[in-house]
């Protein structure tokens, strides 16, 4: 090849002789190339034979996300929100009824009770559980993130006895679920569960919200 010319103006024309440089061209066209074909591949322009493999390969993307889920025990949440005395029924409800239905979850189940153990304190200490399928795409850290951004205007999120969340896998989610939704057991557990259907009640609240998602 030689060494390269004293002269600057020559020395593209000297580098265009080398074989490194064809090479290089190669190399660039082929990524060039490369990058055409894949945005004409994410535009479902290559054919009906392409869309279907695209279609694959994002089935293909949920199932190994569900896999990761399962082995991590953390496609469920399970939320219970403590609101500080400030905060009314109807203000607890404005603020789970907006974060229940966020782009985070796919599925979600929650109740209303209270600790009263009388009519006469019925009311007192009003909380909600939550349980929610995640959104496979949104990682439990940002979860739990989103969480405590939405509910700090209402609670104490720094402290787990609380806000309390919990990433869990299925047999505890399902648990969870008869726990919310099933006869509580345990001293003054049935007592509180009467007074908690005749607060929903007098509040007009359900018995749960959202559409079940185990299977018998």
């Amino acid at each position: 090849m030689g060494p390269p010319p004293e002269d600057l103006g020559k020395t593209m024309e000297w580098l265009k002789k080398a074989e490194p440089y064809d090479k290089a061209y190669d190399n660039f066209l082929k990524k060039k190339l490369e990058s055409i074909i894949k945005m004409e591949y994410d535009a479902d322009l290559l054919g009906a034979k392409m869309i279907e493999i695209k279609e694959y390969e994002k089935s293909v993307k949920v199932k190994l996300k569900e896999k990761t889920a399962k082995e991590h025990n953390n496609a469920f949440v399970f939320i219970t929100i403590n609101p500080n005395e400030a905060t009314t029924l109807t203000q607890l409800q404005e603020k789970v009824e907006k974060f229940v239905n966020r782009n985070m979850f796919s599925a979600y189940r929650y109740v209303y009770e209270q600790r009263g153990s009388t009519e006469k304190d019925m009311g007192h200490g009003f909380h909600a559980h939550i349980l929610l399928k995640r959104n496979l795409d949104y990682k439990p850290s940002k979860i739990s993130l989103n969480t405590k951004n939405t509910f700090k205007g209402i609670t104490n999120v720094d402290n787990p006895q609380i806000l309390n969340i919990q990433h869990i896998g299925h047999d505890f989610a399902k648990d969870k679920d008869e726990y919310m939704t099933g006869v509580k057991t345990g001293e003054g557990k049935d007592k509180k569960q009467e007074i908690d259907k005749i607060f929903r009640k007098k509040n007009n609240l359900e018995s749960v919200y959202g559409d079940e998602f185990f299977q018998n």
